[in-house]
């Protein structure tokens, strides 16, 4: 039990090493900026077409008759497009760069709790295949915490607050399994973790479409886009 909490912890921690980043000292800021956002954006996206979206939608279909199946896989993204944008009103919308790491964290809190339930619960039936998650969950969670400290730190140049907003993001993944351990271990099912992680992948696809795409346009440079969705994919697909 204490093993899987420590791999938990680390897998979540691991999202504070992306603030770092926010101390290197950068000639160009606005090219780093974009780069660093296209990067973000690439990683989510890859990781909810590559895994989050069609195992979970595949688990659904198969749970699930056609019309269940179909209303969870249509409602869920127009339901978070809604969700957003009422939250965008409640967000500082003077400033959009800021709103993007504000988002982030949301999208990664929602998104790290079921990873952190999954973690767990991995290691504590099988600790080799807990160490291979905990593994992997850190090297994307590393580029996530880019996505969140880079937009927070440049738009309120406040490093203590990129670290707070990271941190709560990292530390969201020992949350979820403190929480499943403690009240929820009789009561999550695969069925309801599948379902999670499909809205989570809808969620990180809408937010980089529709948030930190229009905010990287706006630098003008459309090779600075494609070398932080290039460095993503690279990353990713090792």
């Amino acid at each position: 039990m204490y093993f899987s909490f420590i791999l938990t912890l680390l897998a979540g921690l691991s999202t504070c090493i992306g603030f770092l980043f926010t101390f290197f000292k950068i000639k160009n800021i606005k090219k780093f900026i974009c780069i660093s956002l296209s990067f973000a954006m690439g990683v989510m996206i890859l990781i909810s077409i590559k895994e989050l979206i069609p195992n979970s939608a595949k688990f659904i279909l198969i749970r699930f008759n056609l019309i269940i199946s179909l209303s969870i896989l249509i409602i869920a993204p127009i339901s978070i497009f809604l969700i957003l944008k009422i939250l965008n009103k409640n967000i500082d919308n003077n400033n959009s760069l800021y709103r993007v790491g504000v988002l982030n964290t949301i999208s990664l809190i929602l998104h790290n709790i079921p990873e952190g339930i999954v973690t767990f619960m991995t290691t504590f039936t099988n600790y080799s295949l807990g160490i291979k998650l905990t593994l992997a969950i850190m090297a994307h969670n590393i580029p996530e915490g880019i996505g969140i400290s880079i937009p927070i730190y440049y738009s309120t140049k406040s490093r203590g607050r990129a670290f707070l907003y990271t941190l709560i993001a990292g530390i969201s993944e020992f949350i979820g399994a403190l929480l499943v351990f403690i009240f929820f271990k009789n009561y999550i099912s695969i069925t309801i973790i599948n379902i999670f992680i499909y809205i989570i992948g809808c969620l990180m696809i809408i937010i980089s479409i529709k948030e930190i795409l229009p905010e990287t346009l706006k630098y003008n440079n459309k090779i600075w886009i494609l070398k932080g969705i290039v460095i993503s994919l690279l990353i990713l697909l090792v």
